[in-house]
């Protein structure tokens, strides 16, 4: 065998001088050549241990103790491994959740799921109701828009006047005083609320005074009130001799209600029999006029020189 390639045979000592002292060789042993191991008795020969290592080159370092094996490597589980780099972690695999632990989770979820669900009830019931008020806001809106433009269109043909503008509206100045009628020698005094009063004279048959007018803060003229187009009147009081008596002799009429005596006379009112308005709105209008001036006739009628 090869001395080189067993890393247990002693070595020669590569230190010069040990304590002053100089290595001598013993004298019962043959001297040996430098660079040869020692020989081997038979004994040593069989009671040697054999390597059966990795063959080790012969650096021609010495070693003062025999390396009876490798220790840092005896914790390491891969000597292939580089010791800086870190040792991967296995993953570690999730904890399984307890049947209780399931139930309290679908029961959170489905509390969650629930509020959300009254949430989007109650936001489309507000969404819905809101929708509903303005429609019907809308409806009100155009209703009151549209009664205001026949009110604007209906002065307008009345009178003749464009109306674009808040200042076109005529203004209609409620006539105070008296109204006398000279060839009866009476009067009569104008309610304050009666406004552009006209009347007309008839004496055909009998004499008869005819009234027409509407209530005070009305925005425009009505058409009952035009004694123009409105030829029946809003109230009549004729004037009948005392000895005629309440009705007529040849037709049996009555003459109307009797609101007024004076000398060799007597005064009847009569109501018109049927509306000059087509329209039901302006027909309260008309009754209302109409009471006004049958107030007038009855109750503020006075004689006068």
């Amino acid at each position: 065998m090869d001395n080189n390639m067993n890393p247990f045979a002693p070595q020669p000592s590569s230190r010069p001088e040990q304590n002053g002292q100089t290595p001598t060789q013993p004298q019962d042993q043959p001297a040996v050549e430098p660079g040869l191991p020692p020989a081997m008795d038979h004994s040593q020969a069989q009671t040697a241990p054999i390597s059966t290592g990795p063959a080790l080159n012969n650096t021609g370092v010495s070693l003062e103790s025999p390396i009876l094996g490798p220790t840092h490597f005896d914790n390491m589980k891969n000597p292939n491994m580089n010791p800086m780099q870190p040792i991967p972690q296995q993953p570690v695999a999730p904890a399984q959740q307890t049947p209780e632990q399931k139930a309290k989770l679908y029961m959170t979820l489905s509390a969650i799921f629930g509020a959300l669900a009254f949430i989007g009830i109650i936001l489309g019931i507000w969404s819905l109701v809101s929708n509903i008020s303005t429609s019907n806001k809308l409806k009100a809106a155009q209703t009151d828009l549209a009664n205001a433009n026949a009110i604007i269109a209906k002065v307008e043909e009345e009178t003749g006047t464009v109306i674009n503008s808040p200042d076109n509206v005529p203004a209609y100045t409620p006539i105070t005083g008296n109204i006398y009628i000279d060839e009866w020698g009476i009067k009569f005094k104008i309610p304050d609320d009666l406004t552009d009063i006209s009347y007309t004279v008839d004496a055909k048959y009998r004499p008869q005074v005819c009234f027409t007018g509407y209530k005070t803060g009305m925005k425009y003229f009505p058409g009952f009130a035009d004694i123009d187009q409105n030829t029946k009147s809003l109230g009549c009081i004729t004037r009948v001799a005392s000895y005629e008596g309440d009705s007529d002799k040849d037709s049996g009429a009555s003459f109307g209600q009797p609101v007024y005596s004076y000398g060799d006379y007597n005064y009847f009112y009569s109501a018109p029999t049927e509306h000059f308005s087509q329209d039901a709105a302006e027909q309260g209008l008309e009754d209302t006029a109409v009471q006004i001036i049958k107030n007038m006739i009855a109750n503020n009628i006075s004689h006068y020189e």
